[in-house]
């Protein structure tokens, strides 16, 4: 290798690298988002408009990751500059020890990016309060309602009027109203969105034993219509890149069965599979919900809707209205997961 001697403790030291230093100084990427210890970029392997390159420190080591690519786009500082310089493995190792690096990018989690969650958080709670000292309900429960599913009371929805936006947010808890680390904000009458504070997991505690996990909060309201289940208890990953937080989250709740049912797309199949991986660490049965694959639309939100489309002109045109059934979910044992990556 051009005279460079490589040790196991080069490439031990070389995974210990700041991975977001290494992209905004070595990459020139620019951060455009963050979210507990997950900072989003613009891909450096394909063009794309909207951030779904994500780096984070994850139990003990720097990782990458592209939604939006394959499911090989993802990994560590070598494989990063493997895919960027489409180079083998000894000549990346070769690039990366060819420079030098300042003492920071051996720094952890520091104590700054630490104040900084905290300070996030804090924000969240204050405004969470003042929230509800001027709630309207009705508008709340109209808000879920004119989407076709059920507002419930436990789960603290409050709105928000941005002055500085002129827009009106819809707020859910996140996880939930006692244990807020963050407000996921939709627009009450448009598609805007935002998260305030750090954001994670939406859980709404029902059943113990069982909970439907999806992508959206929506998503999970949707769900306990098309399963014709209100007892399971409901979980939204908010982020298919929030996928990284399940195992703690099953840690917590330890369920019997995890009804598992992402978004019909390319981001939401890569978080589908990590989730069947971390399932099938605990003693949790998987159930695979396809509904929405079935029917060739994106999550069950829009499953919903099209059922509701589709019972609205039946009887539109005079006809007899059949209650929709879904088709049986599959469903896996822990073992299931075998040979996902």
């Amino acid at each position: 290798m051009r005279g460079i001697r490589i040790t196991d403790e080069d490439k031990r030291m070389l995974k210990q690298l700041d991975l977001n230093r290494f992209v905004q100084d070595q990459l020139g990427l620019k951060p455009k988002g963050r979210s507990g210890s997950i900072t989003y970029y613009l891909s450096p392997l394909r063009e794309e408009s909207k951030p779904s390159f994500t780096v984070e420190f994850y139990r003990g080591e720097w990782r990458w990751r592209d939604w939006g690519g394959d499911e090989a786009d993802r990994g560590d500082i070598i494989e990063l500059v493997e895919r960027v310089y489409s180079v083998d493995f000894p000549e990346a190792l070769r690039i990366l020890l060819s420079r030098e690096y300042p003492a920071e990018y051996y720094k952890r989690e520091s104590e700054i990016d630490k104040r900084d969650r905290d300070a996030k958080i804090a924000y969240a709670g204050r405004l969470y309060a003042r929230l509800l000292k001027v709630n309207n309900i009705d508008a709340v429960s109209a808000y879920f309602r004119e989407r076709g599913v059920t507002y419930h009371f436990p789960m603290g929805c409050a709105l928000h009027n941005d002055f500085r936006e002129k827009k009106v947010y819809l707020c859910t808890p996140v996880p939930t109203p006692w244990d807020l680390t963050a407000l996921e904000c939709r627009e009450l009458k448009g598609d805007g969105k935002k998260t305030l504070g750090a954001g994670g997991l939406w859980f709404l505690k029902r059943d113990p034993k069982r909970v439907l996990i999806t992508e959206s909060i929506l998503d999970s309201l949707a769900g306990e219509v098309v399963l014709e289940d209100k007892e399971i208890s409901l979980c939204a990953l908010n982020s298919a890149a929030y996928v990284n937080q399940l195992g703690e989250f099953l840690k917590r709740h330890d369920p019997d069965e995890v009804w598992l049912a992402t978004d019909n797309d390319k981001p939401g199949i890569a978080a589908r599979d990590r989730a069947v991986e971390t399932i099938s660490r605990t003693r949790a049965q998987i159930v695979l919900v396809e509904d929405h694959f079935k029917a060739g639309v994106k999550d069950l939100h829009k499953l919903l809707l099209k059922t509701h489309h589709e019972r609205k002109g039946n009887q539109g045109g005079g006809h007899e209205t059949e209650k929709s059934v879904a088709p049986g979910p599959s469903t896996q044992k822990p073992q299931a997961a075998e040979g996902l990556s």
